[in-house]
């Protein structure tokens, strides 16, 4: 047998460790880097459009080309959590979830072979932050809270090893803003801190700096702004939104939102019905965003006295044939449908 020189031996052994790291972190491709990252915002610009098997197809075709990476499944399950949303339909959860699941093993098995990368961090603190989401909807309350703090310590790992990864800045702003919104009333405790203001100030710094997350962190915004009461500028920030994608039911909820707290009611009329028209068109219709429009409609016709069309969007509402489990998720809803046609 011929054996190499030694110089010969470290060289090629040099060369097959390279060649080894390069087979083994073939799957770990930043989502920043092209063409990757053309794919991922193209995906997203569907999501927003309420194409959502188109970007799950693109999203696949990620899961396809890097199988151990975890940002095929992490859009993908993004996606499914947006179409879930978009219908008010929580019945595939179950895929949602081990979409999620997925996210969070293969991006744990990669810090675990030491590809030590902040977007694994990333991708593995946003999953258990669309986890978190998606069992609050569920009325999981206990459960969302566990992954939510989960998420922002994982996300919050991912800033400490990469600064400039803005994108993280957007779930860790926006947990801070909430959590601290939604305790305000014990902000006077020693251990609790208000940081309503630092979580604004982290969702504008991934609006203006991250990769991905330019328009659901705007949209985030104008509901933040929404609940600190500057309702002119939520109006502004969600009319911009809609004129940029006008087929976007996701930014047309939010304005319409805005236009109701600004007290412009022949635009949130104008908004309800296009929305009203839209969810009527969809092949899946459980009935529970029709029934909020057709109340918010008639909610309006009360409030500018036109009686005979409150009425008649109470009835509508009311003769909705809607299934026990969205009848017991709109109580309120009906309550006040109800009440509108008693008056």
């Amino acid at each position: 047998m011929r054996f190499l020189s030694s110089d010969k031996s470290a060289a090629f052994a040099a060369f097959f460790m390279f060649f080894l790291l390069i087979v083994m972190n073939a799957h770990a491709v930043n989502p920043d880097e092209e063409p990757v990252k053309s794919l991922i915002e193209q995906g997203i610009e569907l999501t927003i459009t309420n194409n959502f098997e188109g970007a799950a197809q693109l999203y696949q075709q990620l899961i396809d080309q890097y199988p151990k990476s975890p940002m095929g499944y992490f859009y993908k399950g993004a996606t499914l959590q947006a179409r879930m949303l978009d219908r008010e339909d929580y019945s595939r959860q179950d895929e949602f979830f081990g979409l999620m699941d997925k996210t969070i093993d293969l991006a744990v098995k990669q810090q675990e072979s030491g590809a030590e990368n902040a977007w694994n961090y990333f991708y593995e603190g946003s999953a258990y932050l669309y986890r978190s989401f998606m069992k609050s909807k569920l009325g999981k309350w206990f459960p969302a809270y566990r992954d939510a703090v989960r998420g922002v310590d994982r996300l919050e790992a991912a800033i400490k090893m990469d600064s400039l990864l803005y994108d993280a800045y957007m779930g860790v702003g926006s947990f801070k803003y909430w959590k601290s919104a939604r305790a305000s009333f014990l902000s006077w405790l020693p251990f609790i801190s208000d940081e309503r203001e630092e979580g604004i100030r982290m969702i504008r710094q991934a609006i203006e700096k991250g990769d991905f997350v330019y328009w659901v962190g705007r949209d985030q915004l104008c509901w933040i702004l929404l609940n600190e009461g500057r309702e002119e500028e939520a109006f502004v920030a969600a009319q911009e939104n809609l004129t940029a994608y006008p087929q976007s039911r996701f930014f047309k909820w939010t304005l319409v939102s805005a236009a109701l707290h600004s007290h412009r009611l022949d635009l949130s009329r104008e908004l309800y019905k296009e929305l009203l028209d839209d969810i009527r068109s969809l092949p899946e219709n459980n009935h529970y965003n029709e029934l909020d429009c057709l109340v918010s409609l008639a909610e309006i016709e009360r409030d500018s006295e036109n009686w005979s069309d409150a009425f008649r969007y109470a009835d509508e509402a009311l003769r909705l044939q809607i299934d026990s489990t969205i009848r017991k998720r709109s109580r309120d809803r009906l309550e006040k449908a109800l009440k509108i046609r008693n008056m």
